[in-house]
């Protein structure tokens, strides 16, 4: 017999539609009911959601543990719609942006590899993804920087010497560190190590009441459903030396997917090494004036033919706005990821 045609409603249950006006209105078979005993859902009993996949209902932890060995074959955890914002406060009138849907069980490692592809990024930088702290004190002004580096350069000769970490560079900002492995080791540097070149920026970034994770070994889910961090913002940095900031915001959940899929966006991605945001700004005024400056056309050259993620369109003619679109995004994580 068919779950529609078995579920079970009690007297009790329907007077209690009775009284409030809905006995005549509701479709009770079509009602959310336990999967094992199809006892329906009432105003006076909610059932339990599988906290996983978020679908499958249970009148009790009795039903769901006797369902498990059934549904853990088919039960998957939804994936995570997440709108990744460049700069958000200082890039706008365009703002550059991407919505992806990311499996729960990808790796923090993975989903550096989707953005990358997303905003149209070269790669040649290093990364990591921060859990910010919500009740951070904000870092020390640093009015001269000439003393900050000088101080900062002899802090970190002390640790290669002695072998030992870097001092913290002032208080703790971050809960997390999610960190690219073997990019760099906290507090070291070698223009010979085969490292990045911002690396050499990460001192900045350890601090010894933050841990650190390898981004290719914790998912997705781990983070996003631990209740330590609910509430902080979540933050991917690409390029330690300009500092591109990417707000991530969960927006929803969808349907579990083997892969990354985009859903919209915003924006020409940015050019690499453009001097973070106010390069990139004018970069955009570069295009925007009818009468550019040798410097503003130099500038022009340089993203048409020479930056790493350079684009021979250039941005004119309203070309800032310009971006693949989720169709071709989509198709590019599924090839490349």
């Amino acid at each position: 017999m068919s779950q529609r045609a078995t579920a079970r409603v009690s007297l009790a249950d329907m007077m209690g539609m009775k009284a409030e006006g809905e006995g005549n209105n509701v479709d009770v078979f079509n009602q959310p009911k336990c999967t094992v005993c199809n006892i329906i859902e009432t105003d006076g009993r909610k059932l339990l959601t599988c906290t996983r996949c978020k679908k499958t209902r249970y009148c009790s932890k009795n039903c769901q543990a006797d369902n498990w060995g059934t549904h853990k074959s088919t039960c998957k955890a939804q994936n995570y719609i997440l709108k990744i914002s460049l700069c958000p406060t200082e890039i706008t009138n365009p703002s550059v942006n991407r919505t992806l849907s990311c499996p729960s069980t990808a790796t923090f490692e993975q989903l550096h590899r989707a953005l990358q592809i997303a905003f149209g990024w070269a790669g040649t930088q290093t990364y990591d993804f921060k859990i910010l702290d919500p009740n951070a004190q904000q870092p020390e002004p640093q009015p001269d920087m000439i003393a900050y580096v000088t101080r900062r350069l002899a802090a970190l000769e002390a640790a290669q010497s002695s072998d030992s970490l870097m001092p913290d560079a002032g208080p703790r900002q971050n809960l997390l560190r999610i960190i690219e492995k073997g990019a760099f080791r906290p507090g070291e540097f070698d223009m010979g190590s085969g490292k990045k070149v911002d690396a050499m920026h990460n001192s900045e970034r350890v601090h010894s009441q933050t841990p650190e994770i390898d981004s290719k070994k914790i998912k997705l889910g781990k983070v996003l459903e631990n209740k330590e961090y609910e509430g902080a913002e979540l933050q991917y940095e690409y390029d330690f030396g300009d500092c591109w900031q990417h707000t991530i915001q969960v927006v929803g959940r969808m349907e579990a997917s083997k892969g990354f899929l985009c859903f919209d966006g915003e924006g020409h991605g940015v050019a690499e090494d453009a001097g973070s945001v106010p390069g990139w700004l004018e970069l955009r005024e570069a295009y925007r004036t009818a009468n550019p400056t040798t410097e503003q056309m130099e500038k022009r050259t340089w993203f048409e033919t020479m930056a790493s993620n350079n684009d021979p369109r250039g941005l004119g003619n309203g070309s800032e706005w310009y971006w693949d679109g989720p169709a071709a995004v989509s198709a590019k994580l599924r090839r490349d990821l």
